[in-house]
């Protein structure tokens, strides 16, 4: 990044500049982009000096950034990562964060980009004890709630990717190409019913 480029992204309302230091020095930053009226923000630059490499300030920026994102009510945190980059994307994938997306030439040298993402929940202790289940797919939420719903009720079940994909076929009321598919509350209640809930809308 250029000086001017600091320099703006210093100035700019909808940014934050996170630097490291180490006895006085700068030993790394990271910047962190807010789009008006969207609940992701960005990791659009993160970088540790040479001098300081090796110890964990990359991970503690990265951390610091979340908190930032988080303190500025964004859910999510996005990043992109050259794909030859294996340290950084270690560091990402053992941080929590999922790739969504490849896109070849994203760099000025023609290298291709890996997007990242997180889901951001804070330090902010969980006050519910139903258990929480990770879904698999973009379009399974509704029987993902289902299946917590179950395992609060019956100890014994357990959540999985199978489960999760038949519920959502036998909640969905998609025909003849339209409908909700299987997230809304009619086709989750039958669901449920099935599996032995007693459902009420």
């Amino acid at each position: 990044i250029s000086r001017r480029s600091f320099r703006q992204l210093i100035e700019r309302e909808t940014a934050e500049m996170l630097v490291a230091e180490n006895d006085g020095r700068i030993a790394g930053y990271a910047v962190v982009l807010f789009r008006k009226g969207s609940g992701v923000a960005r990791l659009y630059s993160i970088a540790t000096a040479p001098l300081f490499g090796g110890l964990g300030i990359g991970s503690l920026l990265l951390k610091r950034a979340e908190e930032a994102a988080f303190e500025h009510n964004r859910m999510m945190l996005r990043l992109e990562v050259r794909e030859d980059n294996s340290r950084a994307i270690r560091i990402y994938e053992q941080s929590g964060y999922r790739k969504i997306d490849r896109e070849p030439g994203y760099y000025e040298d023609g290298a291709t980009a890996l997007r990242y993402e997180k889901t951001l929940r804070g330090d902010i202790p969980v006050a519910t004890r139903v258990p929480f289940y990770q879904q698999t797919c973009d379009f399974t939420c509704g029987p993902c709630c289902l299946m917590m719903a179950m395992a609060n009720f019956d100890a014994g079940f357990v959540p999985d990717p199978v489960m999760e994909i038949r519920l959502w076929r036998e909640a969905t009321t998609v025909f003849m190409m339209s409908g909700p598919g299987g997230c809304e509350p009619f086709g989750l209640a039958v669901a449920g019913h099935e599996s032995g809930l007693s459902a009420e809308i």
